[in-house]
């Protein structure tokens, strides 16, 4: 078989290419302080660190209902309660059934939309001088709990007002309660 002067020009260049890259990488490996190493041992994850100056510490949070912990906690719980039904959720929204993956969807934007009111909520009425609030926005009425030892009419109308410009419910179904 007769290979035409291109084709030798090529395999040349090709085979001289993989010479280059061959010496450069046994190169590297070889003079390289940060290249692996057989007898470079690794650290088993529950190692003593070397270094004393950095120290580690975990912090636990006891959930408590005294004051401002109350939100928090609130929060948190909500949080789970939340994250726990969208993993339900979304494994309904992969069903093969259409009534169900339509009824998954449709749990899941009434779901966004409880969470997008409730967080609109919460922010104005922080912004609007509350120190800490919760909010809980059903289908039928909305519950508010405010940080504060009691409210006067004018703190209470404001409130009111907030959730109704957020949610369109009747304010005979917003329940405000305070927290102290």
């Amino acid at each position: 078989m007769v290979i035409g002067r291109k084709s030798r020009l090529w395999l040349v260049g090709f085979v001289g290419l993989v010479v280059i890259l061959g010496s450069l990488g046994v190169t590297l490996i070889v003079f390289d302080s940060h290249a692996y190493r057989r007898s470079q041992g690794s650290l088993p994850v529950n190692a003593p660190l070397k270094d004393p100056a950095i120290l580690f510490e975990v912090e636990t949070i006891k959930p408590n209902n005294l004051g401002g912990n109350y939100f928090v906690n609130y929060r948190l719980n909500r949080e789970q309660f939340r994250q726990e039904t969208k993993s339900m959720l979304s494994e309904l929204l992969d069903s093969t059934v259409d009534k169900t993956k339509a009824q998954a969807q449709q749990k899941w934007l009434e779901l966004s939309s409880k969470i997008q009111k409730e967080e609109e909520i919460e922010n104005l009425l922080k912004i609007k001088g509350f120190q800490d609030a919760v909010a809980d926005v059903f289908s039928e009425h909305v519950a508010v709990i405010v940080y504060a030892p009691s409210l006067n009419p004018k703190e209470v109308s404001l409130i009111q007002d907030t959730v109704l410009r957020v949610t369109n419910i009747r304010l005979d179904k917003v329940t405000i309660s305070t927290k102290n």
